[in-house]
């Protein structure tokens, strides 16, 4: 399926233009329409009326001037959570049901900034029912998907990660897939990667596998050093989940990138 429209999570923290700029690129390749969603939920907020309603103009005049720059199509929504019964996060992903990209920014929890649930990546890779593209808060980005790593570990996320980046897979310049081999794991049943290779030609995407064993590295390291080896600009992954404390939560490794990403992310769980 192509990736026709896309929604870009919009607000006034200091990630915002980094994130807006990620969008424009790729709706931009991709021919996209591009949406801009911005939320305000009022316990985040320690504004007056006047002030919250400056924020949300300022954060509507970027996503526009920056998108009519670009040439992109492109349209805004707003929302305020008191008065949908919804908070942040569910608006979110309400509107990212029916999507076929949605856009958020790696939380920089050592800022102090609270106008954003710390947890929206997590939980948008885990509710918004569609492909994640996660912008590291740090960093300039001037392409996404030239030269991407494509994590593989058997599996419906992983599946579910390849078959939702196929668009820009079929655009990117270098495709490189890395498989971790663990006990039990996919290298006792076949090569890891052999097949993917093949299926991904079939698509008209040339890749190239690698397996890695243990290396003392957790697998989210081993990520993080071969994106930077490779001198990738995109990592593509399936989002495992796991329930922690009886609340379900993203897996090690995604937790892992989420806090420590240096390239963007795409998460499908």
């Amino acid at each position: 399926m192509a990736i026709k429209d896309i929604l870009v999570h919009v607000d006034n923290r200091a990630t915002a233009p980094a994130r807006i700029n990620a969008a424009i690129r790729v709706a931009r390749a991709s021919k996209a329409h591009l949406t801009g969603l911005q939320v305000s939920e009022i316990p985040y907020f320690s504004l007056s009326d006047s002030s919250a309603e400056l924020a949300r103009e300022q954060a509507r005049q970027l996503f526009l001037e920056q998108t009519a720059a670009a040439g992109v199509e492109a349209e805004w929504l707003q929302f305020d959570s008191a008065g949908t019964g919804l908070n942040l996060i569910e608006i979110v992903n309400f509107h990212a049901h029916y999507r076929d990209l949605l856009i958020v920014s790696q939380t920089d929890v050592s800022s102090g900034d609270g106008s954003v649930p710390a947890d929206l990546p997590d939980r948008a890779v885990l509710g918004a029912g569609q492909p994640v593209l996660v912008i590291p808060y740090a960093g300039a980005f001037e392409t996404i998907g030239q030269r991407v790593l494509l994590a593989w570990r058997g599996g419906p996320e992983s599946s579910r990660a390849v078959n939702d980046a196929l668009p820009l897979l079929q655009q990117a310049r270098s495709v490189t897939i890395l498989s971790v081999i663990t006990p039990g794991g996919d290298g006792e049943i076949g090569p890891a990667c052999g097949d993917l290779v093949g299926h991904l030609a079939r698509h008209g995407v040339s890749a190239t596998a690698e397996q890695f064993g243990p290396t003392g590295l957790s697998v989210g390291d081993m990520l993080l050093n071969r994106a930077a080896e490779l001198g990738s600009d995109l990592l593509v992954m399936g989002a495992y989940a796991q329930t922690r404390r009886g609340l379900p939560g993203l897996g090690e490794v995604g937790r892992h990138l989420l806090r420590f990403m240096t390239v963007p992310v795409l998460m499908s769980h």
